[in-house]
């Protein structure tokens, strides 16, 4: 049965309907869980759009932590251990946090209330795992990160000095 949930919270395969129809969904629930942010003010039904995608995340985070060993080739207990420390965890429990109501109200009186709603915005990467588009993306941007920089600081060039004459010649 577990590896059978593993083979269907996994990248889909070719054949495999019922985790094909899977990365849709989380692709959809991932994308709607993005609409929240785009808004200032909470509305209830926001507010239940972002609880409903929480409660999949939370849902989609435990089948992936009790079927660790498949994932991670280790059929031992340490393989439990181990799964809440990768990155691919880690960035799926960073998605969830920020939503969680109970974490909101303790950090509250930290005043890091307003990082931890941006970081809902991790939810994106979790989309990584669904695609393989994305997956060949990122390959691409690991294999050729010295260009990336390098376009990306001449383009971060370029942002600021068109953003400091814009400013000078309407300011």
């Amino acid at each position: 049965m577990r590896k059978r949930i593993y083979e269907i919270v996994e990248r889909a395969d070719t054949n495999d309907r019922p985790s094909q129809i899977y990365d849709v969904f989380m692709i959809i629930v991932i994308f709607l869980s993005l609409v929240p942010l785009a808004f200032k003010r909470d509305t209830p039904f926001l507010t239940v759009v972002d609880k409903t995608a929480v409660m999949i995340f939370i849902v989609d985070y435990i089948l992936r932590w009790i079927t660790a060993d498949y994932r991670l080739n280790c059929f031992s207990p340490i393989a439990f251990i181990r799964y809440p420390f990768t990155f691919m965890a880690i960035i799926d429990l960073l998605s969830i946090l920020p939503s969680l109501t109970v974490v909101n109200d303790a950090f509250k009186v930290l005043r890091v209330v307003r990082m931890l709603r941006a970081m809902r915005v991790l939810r994106i990467f979790k989309g990584l795992r669904y695609s393989k588009n994305l997956l060949i993306i990122s390959e691409v941007m690991r294999k050729s990160k010295k260009s990336l920089a390098s376009v990306a600081f001449l383009a971060f060039g370029y942002i600021l000095i068109s953003a400091l004459v814009i400013y000078n010649l309407y300011h």
